[in-house]
């Protein structure tokens, strides 16, 4: 298989209908590794090409933000060049695209005290301030795709010398770049999709029962006129965009005031660089009030009580259980695979998109309509294959997933 040929339809796929910005305009190009480069200067070149002359890099290698926290004490962590944000509110300010190329090198973070990570991610966080509060209401089109490292494929496909060749494929098949014309192929998807998306939408649903064989049993709540959305989405400006690349989710905003019950994981979450597995959460009156974890507890602790409102729910996520990634049966040990194989939750920040004028509205009045707003987003997976899920809908109560899959 020709990897040069299917890394120019990649390119092509991220910037003409992932972003799907318009000529003139900007794009900022965050690596989470410095091996990267060379597939950033590819994209560089061919936005140049379709007429975009402002690109900028914006580079944090992991590595060397590992480095850092490592030998820094907690009391000289600073602004540090690492910790800069600034591009990302400069180029969301003025409408241009950001593309973020994600590497996760699973278990990097894990030797670092939590206390360093949340001063580093404060510092972080105070320089990207509109940007944070605007991507999630898309002011302007963004993206995440996925390279891989070495570390991330041998945690794959450990103990096989091919890890990274495999990884790359995978991750080139996920994305439909094996296909001929890979952006048609994701405009077919999105019609199929677009049917679910509709059929969810006029149920009008106000509530999930959602329970399987590991022991969930949650309520979740929603308002009625939140809809779902799936991977084809609208910035302000009018252009469609996919944020995730790839995505083969049905998602919308939960009230997060009254969530209640118990869920069970079914896959790792990697959280800050830190493996959190084998993990519930009870909730009551919407919040966290109770929890344990086999495997990184302590992390999950501190995104439960050391960030505002990640107690509560931010997002409803619906995946078939033979969705595409998860056909592979591997853990890929990143959010942006994963929550594809699998219906998933997220604690923090909720999306505006699926309430009509959210975006304009304050706090308090996202308060009153139980839209949680967070300084994180975080998913976790629950999705299984006997997973059942039952709506109050306009119509009564219905069995909206069996199974693990759709029932609509």
């Amino acid at each position: 298989m020709d990897f040069l040929e299917l890394e120019n339809k990649y390119i092509d796929l991220i910037l003409k209908r992932c972003l799907n910005f318009e000529q003139s305009k900007s794009l900022m190009i965050h690596l989470d590794l410095k091996e990267h480069m060379p597939f950033a200067l590819k994209i560089k070149e061919r936005a140049e090409s379709l007429g975009i002359s402002d690109v900028c890099f914006d580079v944090c290698d992991l590595y060397e933000y590992h480095d850092y926290l490592k030998k820094t004490s907690l009391e000289d962590i600073d602004d540090n060049p690492l910790l800069n944000r600034s591009n990302w509110d400069l180029y969301a300010k003025k409408g241009g695209a950001l593309l973020f190329i994600n590497s996760d090198i699973p278990g990097l973070m894990s030797d670092i005290e939590i206390e360093k990570q949340n001063k580093a991610t404060k510092i972080r966080e105070k320089n990207c301030t509109y940007y944070r509060s605007n991507v999630t209401k898309y002011t302007f089109p963004w993206t995440i795709v996925a390279m891989p490292n070495l570390a991330w494929a041998n945690s794959v496909f450990p103990n096989d010398s091919n890890a990274y060749q495999k990884l790359y494929l995978k991750i080139m098949k996920m994305c439909m770049l094996t296909e001929v014309d890979p952006i048609l192929a994701w405009n077919e998807f999105i019609l199929k999709s677009n049917y679910y998306k509709e059929k969810l939408n006029d149920l009008k649903i106000t509530e999930l029962h959602y329970q399987n064989g590991l022991g969930t049993d949650l309520h979740i709540f929603k308002n009625a006129d939140a809809s779902w959305i799936n991977l084809d989405k609208t910035d302000q400006s009018g252009h469609t965009m996919i944020a995730n690349m790839p995505s083969y989710e049905i998602f919308t905003s939960p009230d997060c005031r009254y969530t209640k019950g118990i869920v069970y994981s079914s896959r790792p979450l990697i959280f800050r660089g830190v493996v959190i597995d084998q993990f519930w959460l009870k909730f009551s009156d919407g919040k966290v009030v109770d929890f344990d974890a086999k495997i990184g507890k302590e992390a999950l602790a501190d995104l439960i009580y050391h960030h505002e409102n990640a107690n509560l729910l931010g997002e409803i996520a619906l995946v078939e259980c033979d969705s595409p990634i998860a056909r592979t049966n591997l853990v890929f040990n990143t959010t942006l695979f994963d929550e594809n194989a699998s219906s998933h939750l997220a604690l923090g920040q909720a999306y505006h998109l699926p309430i009509h004028g959210a975006e304009k509205m304050s706090k308090e009045e996202l308060d009153k309509i139980g839209l949680n707003s967070s300084p994180v987003h975080v998913d976790f997976m629950i999705g299984t294959e006997d997973m059942n899920i039952e709506a109050e809908t306009q119509y009564g109560r219905k069995l909206i997933f069996k199974q693990g899959r759709f029932y609509l």
